[in-house]
């Protein structure tokens, strides 16, 4: 599969590259340049391998538009806090198409096994009950907001663990996956806006944003569903 995309790989990872480059350093214009590039590419890839075909393929491009509006108002939300709710609010909408995505397969077939879902649900629950209580104490207007979307990624990640058996196992890893990845960029940035911020938290954030993308991008492209669903999948589901 990595064969495939491997000219993408490279082009996307030199991207990635100094856009940590440009976190590192704090470069505010090689930011404003390179973030949305971010999403922009990713979608282009995206209609250029799937054709946008399907609703699964659709509503992940969706989720990259509005990722895309996120990247946009981030940069400019450091010190502005109405900017960094816009900015959540953004990624807070990519999460629902997400989710509806991942609740689509799930209704392929209801009666393929959960428990894959049922230990990430465990898995997840944990997490959140312990970055809930880091950032209880700093609870505010901005932190209930930025609660709001730990939860709504949290939900996201668990409704791509019960795909698992619905469909093909490279799309399940890679979206999962990219799943965790997200949940962990989120926490890096909840703990650095509320609790403690620390050195390096942009390198740290935008790294498993962009591995989370780009996962969640392959993940759909690889996708394929359950053979005695195939007539479905051919009607456009």
């Amino acid at each position: 599969m990595w064969k495939r995309h491997l000219s993408f790989i490279i082009s996307f990872g030199l991207v990635a590259l100094f856009v940590l480059f440009a976190e590192t350093w704090h470069i505010s214009q090689l930011q404003l340049l390179l973030k949305p590039l971010i999403c922009i590419l990713l979608s282009g890839y995206l209609i250029s391998c799937s054709r946008l075909y399907g609703t699964f393929s659709k509503l992940i491009f969706l989720g990259l538009l509005f990722s895309l509006a996120g990247d946009i108002l981030s940069i400019f939300a450091a010190s502005k806090v109405l900017l960094f709710l816009a900015g959540l609010s953004a990624f807070f909408i990519a999460q629902l198409f997400y989710s509806i995505a991942f609740i689509r397969d799930y209704l392929y077939d209801v009666r393929a096994s959960n428990k894959i879902g049922y230990v990430i649900l465990f898995i997840i629950a944990l997490y959140s009950v312990v970055l809930i209580l880091l950032i209880q104490p700093f609870l505010a207007e901005l932190s209930f907001w930025l609660g709001i979307y730990v939860l709504a990624v949290s939900i996201t990640v668990v409704l791509a663990a019960f795909r698992h058996g619905r469909v093909n196992r490279t799309s399940f890893r890679l979206i999962l996956t990219g799943m965790f990845s997200f949940l962990i960029s989120t926490g890096f940035l909840a703990l650095n806006r509320l609790v403690a911020p620390f050195s390096s938290s942009g390198v740290f954030i935008m790294a498993t944003y962009m591995l989370a993308q780009i996962l969640i991008t392959f993940g759909t492209i690889e996708r394929s569903v359950g053979v005695r669903n195939e007539i479905l999948r051919k009607s456009g589901y």
